[in-house]
This record gives C-alpha cells, sequence and structure tokens, in this order.
C-alpha cells in the first residue's frame, strides 16, 4: 500500500527533476500518526492540505532568489516512516512516476504561512512545459 507525500521544492528545482527523474526527498510531509491523533476532529482531506502546507513552508529554504515560487510535489511512494510533526522520513529520492501532481504558488516571494488557498494544480504529465514556462 503507497502512502501520500508532500515534498517541498521551488521552480528552480523543476528542470534537475525533468532531467533525472527523480524528487529530492530531504523536505518531506505526510499525515503522521501523531498529527492524526492530535486532531481527531479533522477530515483526512483537512489533515493531508495541512500536510502540504508544512511542505510549502519547508520549500521557502530552497529558494535561489528571494521572488521564487515555492512547488509542492505530491507523491505515492510504497514506503515512508514517521518523523517529528508533520515530517516523514524516505529511504531515497522519490521516482518521478511517483509524482502525481506539481503545486505552484501563484504569487512571487510568498512567505510562510502564506499562499496556501492560491496553488496552482499541474499533472506530472506537465512538467515540461513547468520547466519552460518557470520564472
Amino acid at each position: 500500500m503507497s502512502r501520500r507525500v508532500y515534498l517541498g521544492l521551488v521552480e528552480s528545482d523543476l528542470a534537475e527533476v525533468a532531467r533525472s527523474t527523480t524528487v529530492p526527498a530531504a523536505l518531506a510531509f505526510g499525515v503522521t500518526d501523531a498529527e492524526r491523533t492530535a486532531r481527531p476532529a479533522e477530515d483526512e482531506e483537512d489533515l493531508e492540505f495541512e500536510a502540504m502546507c508544512e511542505a510549502l513552508d519547508a520549500a521557502g529554504s530552497r529558494r535561489r532568489t528571494k521572488s521564487e515560487r515555492r512547488v509542492v510535489a505530491s507523491a505515492d511512494v510504497p514506503s515512508a516512516q514517521d518523523g517529528q510533526g508533520w515530517s516523514v522520513v524516505l529511504p531515497g529520492t522519490v521516482a518521478l512516476e511517483d509524482v502525481v501532481s506539481f503545486h505552484v504558488e501563484e504569487s512571487e516571494g510568498t512567505s510562510a504561512g502564506e499562499g496556501y488557498d492560491d496553488l496552482l494544480w499541474y499533472d506530472v504529465t506537465e512538467l515540461a512545459d513547468l520547466v519552460t514556462h518557470q520564472g
């Protein structure tokens, strides 16, 4: 059974993702048992959204310029272990074939805690278009 995880990236990472067909797993987040237990009233969709927001906030540390857009890659991976909070530990990089979508912030340079409701959704098959049109 696979598990949905969210990987924090930035626009400039996308060309390397397309070239290598892998996604770095350093900033991986997901719904952990601890977070699920801490929020018993929230449904799975709300918990998944929170995990994606964590990945988006963490992606800011990868920016090469202040205005670079943050990106979240959503992937279904075969294995992941719970880390602290929303973080998950993956055994290595994530294969592009496990990615289902990319979520790109609409505005440039958005700060942590902002931009959650303005994410643009792209199917994984649109990666080449994202690389061509970035910036």
